[in-house]
């Protein structure tokens, strides 16, 4: 599995899904709890500061007024995670909060299944249907799949819920959703 291309897959669709997002799109509810469109947007473009400055050894890029320009901030910081994110990267380790330290390869993976599940989460947000990429899907629920039933990682607080059934037809993507805590059902657009 190359995960470096697998996740520049994940950050292209997702980077089209908030290109799309209309001026009053950014306050709609989502299925990740308690998160707007905007939040979940700001929540990935931290991500990828964060991983990135960690992967360069160099300070975390403030952006300033990100609110401004949302989908140009998430393009900017997508684009220069990609690029730090290389062979030498995935041999280091990352600091993942309550997670703890995590090697290169590890936390690389981990972003790589936030981004697949959180462009779901926006579109879902936006009442558009997802059209799931099989093959980012599969190599996500293969990832996401030796996530431990634990706190941090499951429950209230943690960074997915407990998983929910998937209906029995479902493909490698509602399979993802419903292994990370997610209705398979669309949330209501409000």
């Amino acid at each position: 599995m190359d995960l470096i291309a697998l996740t520049a897959r994940a950050h292209r669709a997702a980077g089209a899904t908030i290109a799309g997002i209309g001026a009053d799109d950014w306050d709609r509810s989502t299925p990740c709890a308690e998160w707007t469109v905007r939040d979940i947007v700001k929540h990935l473009i931290e991500g990828h500061d964060s991983r990135t400055a960690q992967a360069t050894g160099h300070p975390m890029k403030l952006r300033p007024s990100a609110d401004d320009d949302l989908a140009g901030s998430y393009e900017a910081s997508s684009a220069e995670f990609l690029a730090a994110f290389d062979a030498e990267a995935l041999e280091k380790t990352f600091d993942f909060g309550s997670f703890g330290p995590l090697p290169g390869k590890n936390a690389l993976a981990v972003l790589f299944v936030d981004t697949l599940t959180h462009d779901w989460d926006l579109n879902t947000a936006l009442g558009r249907e997802h059209r799931w990429d099989d093959e980012l899907a599969e190599a996500a629920l293969k990832v996401a799949s030796r996530y431990p039933d634990v706190t941090p990682v499951r429950g209230p607080g943690g960074a997915f819920d407990h998983a929910v059934e998937a209906p029995p037809d479902a493909g490698p993507g509602a399979r993802l959703i419903a292994l990370l805590g997610r209705s398979v059902q669309p949330t209501p657009r409000r």
